[in-house]
C-alpha cells in the first residue's frame, strides 16, 4: 500500500512539472479564460445645433488612459470614421485588452471634423469610460471656437 501512495505522489508531482506558465506567468487554462486580444467601445455622439454636416465629415474618437492629471495623456486607441450617418454618429473603437487594465480609469476624446479638414465640434471634457462594461458610450459635442 506505502509503494502505491508513493507512486500516486510521484505521479502527481510529475504532472504539475509538466504544467507550465505561458510568457505572462499564466497557465493554460488561466490564459483560455483572461480577456486578451480585440475588444470594442461602442458610442454614439451628438450635437444640439440644428445643422447636416457635409459628405467627407470625420469623426475621430481616442480612447485615453487616465492615470495621472499631470502627466501628458496617454492615447490608448483611436481610430477615425468616415461615411457618417447622422447625428447621431455611432461609432465602435476597437483597443487592445492587453493594453487596458482593469483597474485603472479611462475616458473618450472625440472630434467632427468637416470635408476640408477644420474641426467643426469636439469633446470640451473628457468622457469617462469603463471599456469592460460594454455599456453604449454616449457624449455631447460642442462647436469649436471659430466656426
Amino acid at each position: 500500500m506505502r509503494k502505491a501512495v508513493f507512486a500516486l505522489s510521484f505521479l502527481c508531482v510529475l504532472l504539475a512539472a509538466c504544467h507550465k506558465p505561458d510568457e505572462r506567468g499564466a497557465t493554460k487554462n488561466e490564459s483560455a479564460t483572461a480577456p486578451t486580444g480585440e475588444a470594442v467601445i461602442h458610442g454614439r455622439a451628438f450635437y444640439l445645433e440644428r445643422i447636416m454636416l457635409p459628405p467627407g465629415t470625420v469623426l475621430e474618437v481616442q480612447l485615453i488612459s487616465d492615470r495621472r492629471a499631470d502627466a501628458p495623456e496617454i492615447v490608448v486607441a483611436q481610430q477615425k470614421f468616415a461615411d457618417l450617418k447622422g447625428p447621431p454618429y455611432e461609432f465602435a473603437l476597437s483597443y487592445d485588452r492587453a493594453r487596458v487594465p482593469p483597474d485603472a480609469s479611462y475616458s473618450l476624446k472625440a472630434t467632427l471634423t468637416g470635408a476640408d479638414g477644420h474641426a467643426e465640434f469636439a469633446t470640451d471634457t473628457r468622457v469617462p469610460v469603463n471599456p469592460a462594461n460594454g455599456k453604449l458610450v454616449q457624449f455631447r459635442l460642442v462647436r469649436v471656437p471659430g466656426n
